[in-house]
């Protein structure tokens, strides 16, 4: 069997690692733990990351479960993680999600104004649409008893929200309660997925999200790695490299990116 040695603090640590011909799951080779993106890959990392300080010790975003609805709508696709932040803190800051306000012009008005963004103002994508998400979200908030201790049954009364699926429903959970039971897949988890040929390409979230989950949540269990750690690791990871990335998925398409041509090799790549 190969080993492989990392540092954490001053100690060298040495773990047997399978051979890259073993299989993780059926059908899915380990590969080389010092090629990008491979089940290997992502298990040293995870080994990697534990002792330098960049493992998440909590994901929750904000100080009541109504912050943290609100946190994961503003979020996600199409929305920089820096951007959402911005946008929640403002609408924190200036009562909306305390007072659960149901008005979305109210909403619209704040999420119109320029966010600032280190030195830069920033304009807020989709503010007409998550504004009406945000006022019926806060609506069925004040009127409804959501289960606090079972994170699928939490993840199905936020799907009845509307503006509230899948992936954000399991991000909320994922973040309130801490909880390995739900997986998000947005779309770093997704090509790093296909990248790992955990998923193939016909695979599609919106008509897959049950089977997919099931599958990253496997994956996480086969890598014993904690599935809440490995989907922030890897979104981490791939959200730093988008150019990379696409390369690798669309080897054969042309990228801004130089580099050489045969397949990147490992670095550590610190959480955010």
């Amino acid at each position: 069997m190969p080993y492989f040695t990392f540092l954490r603090h001053d100690d060298a640590h040495t773990v047997e690692i399978p051979l890259d011909s073993d299989e993780v799951m059926p059908g899915i080779h380990w590969g080389d733990p010092c090629a990008l993106f491979t089940p290997a890959y992502w298990y040293t990392q995870a080994l990697m990351s534990e002792g330098n300080g960049s493992a998440p010790r909590a994901h929750r975003i904000g100080n009541t479960f109504e912050e943290e609805v609100t946190a994961c709508l503003l979020g996600g696709y199409g929305i920089p993680a820096e951007v959402g932040l911005a946008a929640f803190k403002r609408l924190r800051s200036e009562g909306i999600i305390r007072n659960l306000c149901s008005d979305p012009s109210a909403i619209q008005k704040l999420l119109r104004e320029p966010l600032e963004i280190g030195e830069r103002l920033v304009q807020y994508r989709f503010w007409h649409q998550k504004s009406e998400y945000l006022a019926n979200a806060y609506s069925e908030l004040e009127k409804r008893e959501f289960s606090m201790h079972d994170p699928v049954s939490l993840r199905n009364q936020l799907l009845r929200i509307s503006g509230i699926g899948p992936k954000t429903a399991s991000w909320i959970v994922r973040n309130w309660l801490d909880s390995d039971e739900v997986a998000i897949l947005d779309i770093h988890i997704v090509r790093a997925g296909l990248l790992a040929k955990l998923f193939s390409p016909s695979d599609r979230v919106a008509r897959d999200y049950a089977s997919m989950e099931n599958r990253f949540i496997c994956f996480a269990s086969a890598l014993s790695v904690r599935t809440s750690y490995l989907d922030a690791l890897i979104w981490a990871t791939m959200r730093m490299t988008p150019r990379l990335v696409m390369r690798l998925l669309h080897p054969t398409k042309k990228t801004l990116l130089r580099s050489p041509s045969n397949l990147p090799m490992q670095v550590l790549l610190p959480l955010a």
